[in-house]
Formats: C-alpha cells, structure tokens, sequence
C-alpha cells in the first residue's frame, strides 16, 4: 500500500534572516526545500558563552573497524529507530519527534546508498557515518535499530548540509563557512582553521577570499597529496616533513576520526602564531 503524500502546509523553517518560510511545502520534515530551512531563527549557542558552536562526534568509546555493513537502503525505513535517537536529533536540530525520525531515516537510506564508511567495534555495534561530512549513525549488533544520531553539525540537518545551504556559524578560530565548504570540496581530511590562510600567504602569495578559495584548495590539496598524506602513518599525533620547508602536524581522535590537518609552520619554527586551530 502507498503512503498518501502529508498534506500542504506552511513551510516551519526560517531564512537566512531569521524569518520564517511559510512557503507551502507537503514535504514530511516541514521544510519547503526552496528557503534555507534554518530549524531557529538564530544559530544554537552553549550554555555557557553566548557563542555558535559545533559540536563533536559522540560515538561513545571503544575501538571501531572497518566492516561491511551489508543492508540495502530500502531497509532505512523497516529499521527501527530508538526514541533516544529521535530525542538527540530533535534536541540537537530542534524540530518535532516525528520530523526527527522521518529526517534520520532519510539521512540511513543516503549513507548506505552513497557507501558511507562502516565500521565495527568490539562490542558488536556498527556506525555508518560521512567522516568528512559530519553526519552518522549507530546501529545495534543485529542491525534491528538505530541507536543513536552523532553528527558534527549543530546549525544544519543533513539535508540542508547536502543540497548546500551554508552554516550561519563561524565561531573563535574557525573558518567560515564558505571556506570550511570550499576546502571540503577538495580535500577529505578536516583542516585547521589558519592551515589554508597560512599556506595561501606563505606559498601562493594570496589572501584567501570567496573568489580564490576553489584555486587555493585545489593546490593545497595537490600539495598535500603528493609531499604530506604518503609519510602519514595515521596515528593520533604526527609532525611531517614535507620537504619544502614546512612541517604539517596530522591528528586523530574522536572528533576527528578521518584525520586533522592541524597545522603548518615552516620547518624547525614551531612558534603558535604559525599554528592552524580546529576547523
């Protein structure tokens, strides 16, 4: 039997800004698809500091292994979903319970139809999630149910993240979005916040602007590739040579368990102003 379209409504979700759509949509998460859809109309802040943020994975401990995952995407929508799943996807992007699972389930089915990485760890639970693009999921050892939403993105849902709505957030050290997403373009790994400012200067001769950004990935990533990433062992912590004069330190951890490019600085200067900060 065929599941009979939602009825039109008002778009819930907001502008750029901060105004709401209420352009008609039948779309099941609200959104009209044609607006931002922004969930609020200001980007979250901590508790504890009036400041955008953006928040880390939280996959929980343990070590994790590639492994096949072996379901279809038509199964993201026979899979349950654990209302502690739906709870951290309305808490993290506030939207109603029933839109978060509707959004979770569509986030299953593009991570299995876009061969996301899965991964197992020892306790039997798989995660699928897109390292570089923040988005992911936990599933029970028998694959009944998903457990649980981790996500780097507090601003964006994965749909707007994917048809390419930019992040209002630019917080302390970080890069805008609009370099974040033109770096991203081009390289797999996240990159520290002065990384690609400090190469621009010091190896192409160029301030890095919205014009530029494309050319200045595109040979950071061509320079990375060929001098930095073949000497990477994939450790949690590595300062590597790149035979030009600089010196680029990688990182791995939970939040960034793809790899970090940290930071470049010209080889025996390790002095903080030549440092990258987190993305």
């Amino acid at each position: 039997m065929i599941t009979p379209a939602p009825p039109r409504r008002a778009c819930v979700r907001y502008g750029a800004d901060g105004v709401r759509c209420g352009n008609a949509t039948n779309r099941a998460d609200g959104w009209c698809g044609q607006c931002e859809g922004y969930t609020t109309p200001e980007p979250p802040t901590t508790d504890a500091e009036a400041k955008p943020r953006r928040s880390a994975w939280r996959w929980g401990p343990g070590d994790w292994k590639p492994a096949p995952l072996g379901m279809d995407s038509d199964e993201a929508y026979e899979i349950d979903v654990t209302p502690g799943a739906v709870a951290t996807y309305a808490k993290v992007h506030a939207v109603e319970p029933q839109n978060a699972e509707t959004e979770i389930r569509s986030l299953f089915e593009d991570l299995i139809a876009d061969q996301a990485a899965t991964e197992r760890n020892e306790a039997g639970a798989w995660r699928v999630y897109f390292p570089k693009h923040g988005y992911g999921l936990l599933i029970s050892e028998d694959r009944s149910h998903i457990l649980r939403y981790c996500t780097r993105h507090m601003e964006r849902t994965w749909a707007q993240y994917r048809t390419g709505v930019a992040s209002r957030i630019a917080g302390p050290n970080r890069m805008p979005a609009w370099k974040r997403e033109g770096v991203a373009r081009h390289i797999d790994l996240a990159v520290g916040g002065k990384v690609v400012d400090l190469y621009a200067r010091h190896k192409l001769g160029l301030k890095v602007t919205s014009e530029n950004i494309d050319e200045v990935a595109r040979r950071l990533a061509a320079h990375v590739n060929e001098n930095v990433l073949p000497q990477w062992r994939h450790g949690d912590d590595e300062s590597i040579d790149d035979g030009g004069g600089n010196t680029w330190r990688l990182v791995r951890d939970d939040e960034h368990p793809g790899g970090l490019i940290l930071a470049t600085y010209a080889s025996g200067d390790t002095s903080p102003r030549d440092r990258g900060e987190t993305p």
